[in-house]
């Protein structure tokens, strides 16, 4: 006779490991982000757009299954002891932890990921003082070298096409130094002056953006688009409005060295010479103008209040100052709580009311969970169109990533309400994994990236946006249904050694980025597998970190503010508080 489901009056060891492993796969995820075709702060030497796709689908649901784990243990703790008894340890376990990463986690990601700045500005002054050349026209575009463009050209090298790494047109990295004679060279050579970037951009918005005022004169006398709109509506004239915090951060990726002064004085200039070229700010267009012009993949731009407001808000420095880093996990899930407070002192107004039971049953939760998760998820992706859900980093969560998530957590708050004893969700965990990976990731990503080329031929530009929102909500919901029901399966009794890990992968997850980040630098030029270089980090991070749990964490006081007391005795004194925090 095999063992009954777990009832919420249990412990719910399977959702407890699936938690830990949300966490845990965050290592993973970042560990292979340098090694994939993406911006991040490290760019290995052994790089494969399959590191890309892996970053995608693992993003895709991480953090909505973590938010789920949430929700569900917060209702836990607050139906079992109490609204006051939930504040008290939240406040112990997720806020303080958070305050206090504030001042050791945070400040010492961004001194490495300063060090990973500074060392590849480094191997690019040592590699363009040697002798070896340039091995792409977007390479000697971006330092101006004419005779290498040459060479490329008389090599067939095509003077429009996009660089693997961050899909920018030669003429738009020429504009990007402000290398005008460059420019005109690939201009003579055929290159197009409108010529879109992956995001949309021109060669104009690029020379606008970091304040190429003698680039964006060459490029308007030879007749470049002044209101060319990129895929997120903007023109080269919004692109002399940007945040300095933002601009900063994406010419570090890019691997520009800029100067502040320097550019926003070009960047006056810019703007001046785009308003006498006729340049118009879409705010103070009349609407049919400002509605008006083309996105980056053809499509006409509608006029969107929430979604102006958001983009707003997106280089508003409360909102996009990177405060947390990989910690904003935990900032978001205050707010969360806070908010959940209010639902819990309403509902024991109610003498413990809760919402009807019927809304978690197979079926109807997709018919109700999708479209709502497409409302927030329609206005992700608009600063760098991706698989997923944005991250909000600032002091203040944008609020349609806080929105996102609150989903997610308010259905962990009615899945734990709802006596779930049969295992209704995720009851078809074999059939939702397989399909979400094998069917809705795949065709979800191409309508969102266009990467594999098809997209185009399986449905109109026009519809693009919409089919990629619905399969990215469905995908993330599908994965979160499908891995409650597999660690339900696998796990219908309690394990040590699970337990452990569930433990121990708040603090791996806390402490793991600027270890990742340090041994990403270390092998980034080994002449070795790709895949073998980013299991090796990610193996090395997690036992190195496992170490200090057990000797400096486990049993000490940061032990007992992330997981509870923990006393060096038997198994029985390893168990675990059914109401603790692991996030």
């Amino acid at each position: 006779m095999s063992e009954s489901p777990p009832s919420p009056s249990s412990r719910r060891h399977d959702l407890d490991a699936l938690r830990a492993a949300a966490m845990l796969l965050g290592i993973a995820l970042h560990s292979a982000l340098s090694f994939g075709i993406l911006p991040w702060i490290v760019q290995d030497s052994r790089q494969h757009e399959a590191f890309g796709w892996f970053v995608a689908a693992v993003h895709g649901f991480r953090m909505p299954v973590f938010f789920v784990m949430s929700g569900f243990f917060t209702a836990m703790l607050w139906r079992r002891r109490g609204l006051g008894s939930l504040v008290w340890q939240r406040s112990r376990r997720v806020l303080l932890p958070c305050l206090i990463g504030l001042f050791t986690i945070v400040p010492l990601v961004d001194w490495v990921c300063g060090e990973a700045i500074e060392s590849a500005f480094e191997k690019d002054e040592e590699a363009s003082s040697s002798e070896e050349k340039y091995d792409n026209i977007w390479a000697a575009a971006a330092m101006g070298d004419i005779a290498l463009m040459m060479e490329h050209v008389a090599k067939g090298a095509d003077v429009n096409g996009q660089d693997p790494l961050f899909g920018v047109t030669p003429l738009s990295w020429a504009a990007l130094y402000g290398r005008t004679e460059a420019a005109g060279f690939l201009i003579v050579q055929g290159a197009d002056l409108d010529c879109r970037n992956r995001d949309g951009a021109t060669a104009l918005h690029a020379a606008a953006f970091l304040g190429r005022a003698g680039t964006v004169n060459f490029l308007l006398q030879q007749g470049a688009e002044v209101d060319a709109r990129n895929s997120k509506g903007e023109t080269p004239l919004q692109n002399t409005q940007v945040d300095w915090g933002i601009t900063r951060f994406i010419a570090g990726l890019l691997k520009i060295e800029v100067d502040q002064e320097k550019v926003e004085s070009g960047r006056i200039e810019c703007a001046a010479l785009l308003e006498r070229y006729g340049a118009v700010d879409p705010e103070d267009a009349a609407p049919d103008q400002a509605a008006g012009g083309p996105s980056g993949d053809g499509v006409e731009v509608s006029r969107d209040p929430i979604r102006d407001w958001i983009l707003r808000l997106t280089f508003d420095p409360d909102f996009a100052t990177p405060v947390f880093h990989h910690l904003w996990f935990l900032w978001h899930l205050c707010w969360l709580v806070a908010a959940f407070t209010i639902y819990a002192a309403i509902m024991n107004r109610l003498r413990g009311a809760s919402l009807p039971r019927w809304l978690t049953l197979p079926g109807i939760r997709f018919l109700w969970l999708i479209p709502l998760t497409m409302v927030p998820q329609w206005y992700m992706g608009l600063f760098m169109p991706g698989f997923g859900p944005d991250t909000s980093l600032g002091w203040l969560p944008l609020p349609h990533v806080l929105l996102y998530y609150a989903l997610f957590f308010g259905f962990g708050v009615l899945y734990y309400d709802s006596d779930d004893a049969a295992g209704r969700v995720g009851r078809w965990w074999w059939l939702l994994i397989p399909f979400a990976l094998l069917v809705v990731f795949p065709l979800g990503y191409e309508l969102s990236t266009g990467e594999f080329g098809f997209r185009d031929s399986l449905i109109e530009p026009a519809a693009h946006r919409l089919l990629a929102v619905a399969l990215q909500a469905a995908y993330a919901w599908m994965m979160t249904f499908g891995l409650m029901g597999l660690f339900r399966r696998l796990l219908t009794g309690e394990s040590r050694i699970i337990r452990y890990l569930s433990d121990s992968s708040y603090w791996l997850y806390l402490a793991h980025v600027p270890l990742v980040i340090w041994a990403q630098m270390l092998v980034r030029d080994w002449q070795m597998s790709a895949v073998v270089k980013c299991s090796l980090i990610c193996v090395a991070a997690s036992a190195f970190l496992l170490v200090l749990y057990q000797v400096f964490v486990r049993y000490t006081l940061i032990g007992r503010m992330l997981n509870g007391p923990r006393r060096r005795r038997g198994p029985a004194a390893a168990s675990v508080d059914e109401e603790r925090i692991a996030s």
